[in-house]
């Protein structure tokens, strides 16, 4: 069976999700690290900010997503057991995949449902604490590539089975779940992703194997850890999640990106 390397842990480290993780170790042995959320007007823009993340502050970026195409599998049945292996190697060097204990967001750039929460701010985990993310994306159509997505959520917690519960929720609703301390929606995800699910073979067009980070919609889930965030952000936060829409156009364009520190 082919093999992918090692050195994918790296710039996959923040969309891989690592589950199984034992909460001692989830909790107490993870490195310090630094995820961020950036959501931009047009894909010029966030091209830009994948080079200011990448190459100037050596950030991990996972949303836009690498070509992974010269190193998959041929085959879907041979991918599971392939990638568990990129997911145990992220596992030793990050820890729990989305899990962060310090947080960057930035909203700026899409308008808010909610008056006032398309804003900058930063956020910290609870003291020997981490922050758990999921980001999952519902599909506009299975067989465009790169893969429409009409809808991103992401919802944050400081309990680990909190967001595998989420994880869980949002895959019966027809999600692809990116980020999630699950291993198999990882998997379950990018294989649609990857593969072509008639042929079980991997797919021909480039194109398919890209997670653009264009969505129509943006989601996001404060309301398990309302207080972690800034004290004029707490009162929304309670209440319900921020949603954005595009101020241009009919897409957001995001980037997710993770960094030990």
């Amino acid at each position: 069976m082919k093999k992918l390397p090692t050195f994918l842990a790296a710039p996959l480290s923040f969309v891989l999700c690592l589950g199984g993780v034992n909460p001692v170790f989830a909790q107490a042995t993870q490195p310090k690290s630094r995820g961020i959320t950036t959501l931009y007007i047009t894909p010029e823009q966030q091209a830009v900010g994948v080079d200011i993340y990448r190459d100037n502050m050596k950030f991990d970026v996972a949303i836009p997503n690498l070509d992974l195409s010269a190193v998959l599998t041929e085959n879907l049945t041979d991918f599971p057991a392939a990638y568990k292996q990129v997911l145990e190697t992220s596992r030793q060097k990050n820890g729990v995949n989305g899990s962060f204990t310090e947080g960057w967001f930035d909203f700026q750039a899409a308008s808010a449902v909610e008056p006032r929460t398309d804003t900058l701010f930063t956020i910290n985990a609870p003291p020997k604490g981490r922050i758990y993310s999921v980001v999952a994306g519902l599909p506009a159509s299975q067989s465009q590539c790169p893969v429409k997505i009409a809808k991103t959520e992401m919802a944050f917690f400081d309990d680990v089975k909190d967001a595998e519960s989420k994880a869980k929720q949002l895959d019966t609703q027809g999600y692809l779940v990116y980020v999630s301390p699950v291993d198999d929606l990882t998997i379950k995800a990018f294989s649609q992703i990857f593969y072509d699910q008639t042929t079980g073979k991997k797919k021909t067009n480039s194109n398919c194997f890209l997670v653009s980070g264009a969505t129509g919609n943006v989601k996001t889930d404060f309301t398990k850890i309302w207080n972690s965030l800034p004290r004029n952000l707490h009162q929304p936060a309670r209440q319900r999640p921020f949603e954005f829409t595009p101020r241009v156009g009919d897409s957001i364009f995001l980037i997710n990106a993770r960094k030990n520190i």
